[in-house]
């Protein structure tokens, strides 16, 4: 299995539909994600927003067990 990178510098973020595409999951499996503080998101306007390093340090920590 190829390691994903989603990172594209340290101010990017992702809306929830994005996620969705790059982890294959429903809406509610990402809003769960974050409910449970697997995923960090910015909820400073109205839409939630998921910074890259949070994406990153997920798929890193879920998908390969902590490897880098």
């Amino acid at each position: 299995m190829q390691q994903v990178i989603v990172s594209k510098g340290s101010g990017q973020f992702y809306t929830v539909p994005e996620v969705c595409q790059m982890l294959k999951v429903d809406r509610k499996t990402v809003y769960r994600l974050i409910d449970r503080g697997l995923l960090k998101c910015s909820s400073a306007i109205r839409h939630k927003r998921i910074h890259s390093a949070s994406m990153e340090q997920f798929i890193n920590t879920s998908v390969y067990g902590g490897a880098k």
